[in-house]
Formats: C-alpha cells, sequence, structure tokens
C-alpha cells in the first residue's frame, strides 16, 4: 500500500536518516521520516499517550 501527503496527495518515499533534515534535531523517538513529491516532510514518532 503506498502512502500519501497529508498536504499534497502526492507519494511518500521513506528517507534514510542520513538522509533526516539537517536544518534542525529530529525529535526525541522518531522512528521514520517520510517526504513527498513537493518537498513536505512527515516526521512518524512513538506513541507518548499512557493509561
Amino acid at each position: 500500500m503506498e502512502a500519501y501527503c497529508p498536504r499534497c496527495n502526492t507519494g511518500l518515499r521513506e528517507l534514510g536518516e542520513d538522509q533526516w533534515p539537517a536544518e534542525g534535531p529530529v525529535p526525541p523517538g522518531t522512528l521514520a521520516v517520510f517526504q513527498c513529491e513537493q518537498d513536505h516532510r512527515i516526521t512518524v514518532g512513538e506513541t507518548q499517550v499512557q493509561a
């Protein structure tokens, strides 16, 4: 199943850790970073909800 950017609806590709954004720190707990064809970046992190 292909993932799409929620902002522009173009396809997302996963970036390797060596390609993560250099313009600022990646938030703690980041599991993956994706980028779409329009250069929007999506960061996926650990769930912080506790019961």
